[in-house]
């Protein structure tokens, strides 16, 4: 961090984004700061000024009531790593932070930031495509949403715009029924970015019918994918039906979608065979949670 810097510290969100327009484009937001001290040190980034928000604690929370949940963008990953007890899909969110670099480091990284700084490998944004999640972004005009599909826009970019802050991301809960999700990927270490993953999550109504499938493609693009022909292939099917046969083939066709590349980590080719994997081992995870017998 060779640069010098201004600090500015926001209690609100209409004060971080207000110090967003004021300082324009070189400004940068701090929330944890887990990426954004090493893209700092590696002269990636170059900010001029440094605007804090951490004492901004409205932003800090997960919340579940019957349409959903909401988890604002500076809870941390121990916060969400530690909310396993109150909903099933937050279980499997917590399992998915334990992934998530060390014990310390959790504690500090949040979700907002994790998701703003759009690694196409990031663990999170997966399961949050195929949980057919929603972000809100607050401006000075107010807030709007956008579908967590819509939100990755290419590696480290996104939706939130020069004067606009990433406030909370909202999960659906279905009215009918009951939505399973699952999430697997391959690493080299315990503490590494994936190789290659994905997600999928399940929704069964009360009448035993699959009424909604959604996936996630990670680390095989530029930014997290989703596969809506391989989903139309499995919703409208009793739970009873489905075989292991049947989601190997909808993984196939969700694997199509993968644009993967090769770089020092995994050559493209393995990564297209281990995004099918993943996400047919994700589909017969969720199932399985719905006491579906594969």
């Amino acid at each position: 961090m060779k640069s010098a810097f201004t600090y500015e510290r926001a209690g609100s969100p209409a004060e971080a984004v207000a110090l967003l327009a004021k300082h324009g484009p070189d400004a940068m937001i701090w929330a944890g700061g887990t990426d954004m001290t090493l893209q700092w040190q590696q002269e990636k980034v170059s900010p001029t000024v440094c605007i804090d928000i951490r004492d901004i604690s409205e932003l800090d929370y997960i919340e579940i009531d019957n349409s959903g949940i909401r988890i604002g963008a500076m809870a941390s990953l121990a916060s969400l790593e530690r909310s396993a007890d109150r909903h099933h899909i937050l279980t499997m969110l917590s399992d998915i932070t334990k992934l998530m670099a060390t014990p310390q480091t959790r504690t500090l990284a949040t979700v907002g930031g994790n998701l703003c700084n759009a690694s196409p490998a990031a663990d999170l944004s997966p399961a949050f495509v195929a949980l057919d999640a929603t972000v809100k972004i607050f401006s000075a005009l107010g807030a709007r949403k956008v579908s967590m599909l819509d939100f990755f826009k290419g590696v480290n970019k996104t939706e939130v715009g020069p004067a606009e802050l990433l406030e909370e991301v909202f999960i659906p809960l279905p009215d009918d029924g009951d939505v399973q999700a699952s999430y697997k990927r391959i690493d080299r270490t315990v503490v590494d970015i994936a190789l290659v993953n994905g997600s999928a999550a399940v929704t069964v109504g009360s009448d035993g019918v699959i009424s909604k499938v959604g996936l996630g493609l990670g680390a095989v693009a530029p930014i997290i994918l989703n596969a809506p022909d391989a989903s139309a292939a499995l919703e409208g099917l009793k739970l009873s039906d489905v075989t292991r046969e049947k989601l190997a083939k909808v993984a196939a066709i969700a694997a199509k979608h993968a644009k993967p590349i090769t770089d020092v980590r995994a050559s493209a080719g393995y990564r297209q065979d281990m995004v099918e994997i993943m996400l047919r081992r994700s589909l017969e995870d969720s199932i399985s949670k719905h006491g579906g017998t594969l």
